[in-house]
């Protein structure tokens, strides 16, 4: 059966008595997932939702959320999303004129009524009637769909301009989910700890048990570090699924606490940048961990991965003479190439052409394959994102990066900021904690968090970078950064502090 449904509710006949999803000391098998996805399709068969139609899914990451997600899609309705941290300016930056329900909590739904479109819906789902309905005998009956038919749509921040939205695809998913469990190394015992929704998904396909992390999805680091591990020591967990910024909240907290999780086997974490100091801290806190990174974005999850518990010498050597960060062996996509292009829009070119534009050296990623998006919804960025080769879709990713004689991909920041050389180098030779590298009136610029180093020897920070003339070092409070991952720097707000 092509719906995705399918795949992830088939479980609870394998393994009925297995905890599925463990959220706040309430835990549910997969038998029970089964059950509630039955109760709360009948709900929205009721309240008007049908195939085709699409959904607003307003639920932070719980077990409702996966209740709302699976249910709609054994009616073949589409679930539509935006990222915890930008819901609120999301409501006033996108129109949401195709959306036909919203399912939500009471504040987001009270949120809802600052759009126009949104505040006029006839559908309006509270996702609390989940635990307050009726069981439902029979056995559940799952929509058949058209296999590129949408399976999510996805509304992005918009903090480059307008937003875009992004649609996958059943068969996408579906694709998605046998790569990642080839890259996760997943094994039956595994109980996880995750903050990322997708891989969550991955996890219940592959009947692993998953514990929803306390955290604070719409900022995650400001979460509460003391009831992160708490849930880490209590629920026995063996593996880690969370971006950077909230792992660090968990270090930090271990290493003021002399705390060491000697439990964890195996953690993943990806969604921005990752650095040799930053791997150091880990190790301390989790010594019994294998630590690997995944390299990719919304529209292509993964492109690279690497084991970096154990990094080689040779490779640490390289990161300090400037080469970036070590990203890993390609996955996922069919084709990742290096590109020399600066140019707003490309293409369409021969293949021909393309190899042309190719470069052994530092150059735009662009990659291509099954579990690459290759369009956005309505077109609306195609043109700066996307590009023919002879009638195969490429995905420009906006980052830069070389891929060296061994075929591993390392990364240098992203087009617009392209210093991650200087970082990790930096990082790679001392602990510095958050730092940014910017450009201004043609002159480079360290900027440093206040208490990170001393002021006084900052000229041993510029001797370590000889590969690049540092012109000014700034100090700031707290350097920015994003809310999705509290990972990555926030340039522009960043530049308006300086």
């Amino acid at each position: 059966m092509n719906n995705l449904a399918f795949k992830l509710i088939q479980n609870y006949k394998n393994n009925p008595d297995k905890i599925c999803l463990v959220q706040d000391g309430k835990q549910i098998t997969y038998k029970d997932l089964y059950d509630k996805v039955k109760e709360f399709k009948k709900y929205l068969l009721s309240k008007g939702i049908k195939k085709e139609s699409k959904v607003l899914v307003l639920v932070p990451m719980s077990i409702n959320l996966y209740v709302t997600l699976i249910s709609l899609w054994t009616i073949g309705a589409v679930p539509c999303f935006m990222d915890a941290g930008f819901i609120k300016n999301g409501m006033k930056k996108n129109e949401f004129a195709n959306v036909d329900g919203l399912i939500g909590i009471t504040k987001y739904l009270l949120y809802s009524n600052i759009n126009s479109n949104l505040k006029k819906l006839d559908i309006k789902i509270n996702a609390n009637v989940i635990d307050k309905l009726e069981k439902v005998d029979g056995e559940l009956s799952i929509e058949e769909v058209e296999s590129k038919s949408d399976a999510i749509i996805t509304y992005t921040s918009g903090t480059t301009g307008k937003p875009k939205i992004a649609a996958r695809s059943h068969e996408f998913l579906l694709t998605q989910a046998n790569i990642l469990e080839n890259c996760l190394d997943y094994a039956s015992e595994d109980v996880e700890l995750s903050t990322v929704p997708i891989f969550t998904l991955s996890n219940i396909s592959s009947q692993i048990t998953t514990v929803i992390a306390n955290a604070n999805f719409s900022d995650l680091g400001s979460s509460k570090a003391k009831r992160i591990v708490k849930q880490i020591e209590d629920n026995k967990l063996n593996r880690i699924m969370a971006a950077p910024g909230l792992l660090k909240v968990i270090t930090n907290y271990c290493q003021e606490n002399s705390i060491v999780l000697g439990n964890v086997k195996k953690i993943f974490t990806g969604g921005g940048a990752v650095f040799v100091d930053f791997i150091n801290e880990l190790k301390t806190v989790f010594p019994n961990s294998k630590i690997v990174t995944l390299y990719g974005s919304t529209e292509a999850e993964p492109i690279a991965e690497q084991d970096v518990t154990n990094l080689d010498e040779e490779d640490i050597e390289k990161t300090m003479k400037g080469n970036g960060i070590l990203a890993g062996k390609i996955v996922g996509v069919t084709d990742c190439k290096i590109i020399s292009s600066k140019e707003k829009t490309i293409g369409p070119l021969t293949t021909e052409e393309f190899i042309n534009m190719q470069t052994e050296d530092v150059g735009e990623i662009v990659v291509t394959g099954d579990n690459v998006l290759k369009g956005y919804v309505g077109g609306y960025g195609d043109k700066e994102n996307k590009f023919a080769v002879d009638g195969t879709i490429y995905h420009r990713t906006g980052d830069l990066g070389i891929i060296d004689e061994t075929g591993r991909l390392w990364l240098r920041g992203r087009v617009k900021n392209p210093y991650f050389d200087i970082e990790a180098a930096l990082h790679a030779r001392f602990k510095l904690g958050k730092i940014a590298v910017v450009e201004k009136d043609e002159k480079l610029i360290l900027v440093l968090e206040e208490g990170a180093f001393e002021k006084a020897k900052i000229d041993v920070l510029i001797n370590a970078i000889r590969f690049k003339k540092i012109d000014e070092v700034k100090f700031v409070k707290k350097i920015p950064v994003d809310k999705r991952h509290s990972t990555k720097v926030d340039y522009n707000t960043l530049m308006k502090m300086i």
